[in-house]
């Protein structure tokens, strides 16, 4: 290894919620830790889809909103002083003679570690754009992109389009700030908790099934034009806003560059969370294994293996069985 590289115990690829609290458990084993993310912040998925969202999969916590967790899961990771790499993505992962790790970045960073942990989510993420005859919606004033704040809309008509389980919980949020609701989606079924569902029904949302957009009306948005699909009937519904709620496209390709058979889009891993290369463990999403749980809770479970796994990488000699406050006698 060349002397001028600094060589960490861990590298983490990816700074969501896994990776900080792998970040912050490795730093609790006494290692030296480095946290790669390829965006400007860190919070990963729920940081961009869940702001405002409560969760309700951390124990010990009824519930939090996804702004608050990825605070505290922030002031969590960095009381152990990790290195953190902004806006990097990782390229070539490529194992040495040694047996450590070189992470080359797509600017041509080169990063040195004994250990990797990936924790990547489900990959480098996109919005899914409308598509109306005239081409792709883009972001405006009145045109949004699901993730936003609700209290933004007070006293406003607006319309959510999509069906998608963001768009129904969206509309029960807005249900009791905007003036009018509509939830438009091009079939009669939802993609939602049956507890959202029942909300849904519950409250003064108007539910437009089965519609399709058709159009928009005005440089500033005055409504929006919508066809029945079985009927062919169209409307033409007033609005102030327009909220389009389509998910995401997740991109996975640099992982396989990386050496790996996707499985199901996931990292085939063993009990350890290790992969079948020596010494690169996985937590979170990206993680496969049979009965796999795609919860916060199995992401934090994910994290402290993997971490310790890497520590007994790095140290054979290192005690096994580890708590927060005490370490136990086997």
């Amino acid at each position: 290894m060349n002397g001028e590289h600094e060589l960490f115990d861990v590298t983490i690829i990816g700074g969501g919620s896994a990776g900080l609290f792998a970040a912050y458990y490795t730093g609790m084993r006494d290692m030296k830790t480095k946290i790669i993310e390829n965006q400007s912040e860190l919070g990963g998925t729920v940081s961009v889809f869940y702001p405002e969202k409560y969760i309700y999969d951390v124990g010990g916590i009824s519930k939090i909103s996804g702004e608050e967790l990825v605070s505290q899961l922030k002031e969590q990771a960095l009381m152990f002083d990790p290195t953190i790499i902004y806006n990097q993505k990782i390229e070539q992962l490529n194992q040495q003679d040694d047996g450590t790790y070189i992470l080359t970045t797509h600017s041509g960073e080169v990063h040195y570690t004994k250990t990797v942990i990936i924790a990547v989510g489900p990959g480098a993420f996109s919005v899914n754009r409308l598509k109306l005859n005239h081409g792709y919606i883009d972001a405006g004033d009145h045109i949004h992109y699901e993730t936003v704040d609700p209290e933004k809309f007070a006293g406003k008509d607006v319309l959510l389009y999509g069906g998608i389980n963001s768009a129904v919980t969206l509309a029960n949020s807005l249900s009791g700030i905007a003036k009018k609701v509509y939830l438009m989606h091009k079939h009669n079924k939802f993609k939602s908790l049956e507890s959202e569902l029942d909300q849904l029904h519950k409250s003064n949302v108007e539910i437009l099934t089965p519609y399709t957009m058709t159009g928009l009306d005005g440089d500033a948005l005055s409504a929006v034009h919508a066809r029945h699909i079985k009927t062919k009937e169209d409307q033409i519904i007033p609005v102030d806003d327009l909220i389009i709620c389509q998910g995401y496209s997740f991109d996975l390709s640099p992982v396989s560059d990386w050496g790996f058979t996707l499985e199901s889009r996931r990292i085939p891993v063993n009990e350890n969370m290790e992969t079948h290369m020596k010494g690169v463990f996985v937590a979170g999403d990206i993680a496969g294994y049979p009965q796999k749980w795609r919860l916060l809770a199995s992401a934090f479970n994910e994290a402290i293996t993997a971490a310790n796994h890497a520590k007994y990488h790095v140290d054979p000699s290192a005690v096994k069985q580890v708590y927060s406050s005490i370490v136990l006698d086997e």
